[in-house]
């Protein structure tokens, strides 16, 4: 061999490197599909920051629930220890009434804001003097 292209600065590019008249133009992957459209910013407000502190509340309370009423009859069945696995169970029932009945309670406080203030309760908003979910 006489040597390598690569060496030599001034060397034309290899055949593979040429593009051919026949080849299409640089493909744009964006003109594909439609445009992506932009969420919606969301309305400041406190009512929307009280129902996501209610439901990360509820969230840890089923939980806490779906766990004891798990574990409970597990302590009954493999250890034996009825006491301990009917107490277990128990704080999961209690835990699974609380959860229930706050969010029966946030159904129906949100269907008579609706209805009393239109569709939406934002000039509720503002008055922060009592916690409806607290």
């Amino acid at each position: 061999m006489d040597g390598s292209d690569e060496d030599d600065p001034d060397a034309t590019e290899s055949v593979f490197s040429e593009k051919s008249p026949h080849e299409p133009d640089e493909f744009d992957p964006d003109s594909l599909g439609p445009d992506v459209p932009e969420a919606p910013s969301a309305p400041d407000g406190s009512a929307a920051s009280d129902t996501a502190a209610l439901f990360w509340k509820l969230v840890i309370v089923f939980n806490v629930a779906l766990l004891a009423l798990s574990v409970g009859p597990m302590f009954i069945y493999f250890e034996g220890r009825v006491d301990l696995g009917l107490r277990i169970f128990l704080v999961g029932v209690v835990a699974f009434g609380y959860g229930t009945f706050r969010y029966v309670r946030f159904q129906h406080e949100r269907k008579r804001d609706r209805e009393d203030g239109g569709e939406d309760s934002s000039d509720d908003a503002e008055d922060t003097s009592t916690d409806r979910n607290g």
